[in-house]
């Protein structure tokens, strides 16, 4: 997901890969914390990819930061929604 990212922001170094790396891990944290499956987060499909990379951009892309902020918030409320995306515990 960084080269992704990088790409989309027209990033051609590496000088800041590591705060990017952060953000990806905090987007995956935000997402387990709405009890999203763990292991669809660790190895993401199209739609939490695209909602950990809108994440990203919300910290990265100052001048469209409320939009992408606005659009995680969305897409984090789908994936709540979605039975196949919820962690089940204690069979509930």
């Amino acid at each position: 997901m960084l080269d992704e990212i990088k790409k989309i922001q027209g990033i051609n170094h590496n000088e800041f890969d590591t705060m990017i790396n952060t953000w990806i891990n905090s987007a995956k944290i935000d997402l387990k914390s709405i009890g999203i499956v763990s292991t669809l987060v660790d190895n993401p499909d199209s739609l939490i990819q695209t909602a950990i990379i809108t994440y990203v951009l919300s910290f990265i892309d100052v001048p469209n930061s409320e939009m992408y902020a606005k659009s995680y918030s969305i897409q984090k409320d789908v994936l709540r929604h979605l039975t196949e995306y919820i962690e089940v515990v204690n069979g509930i």
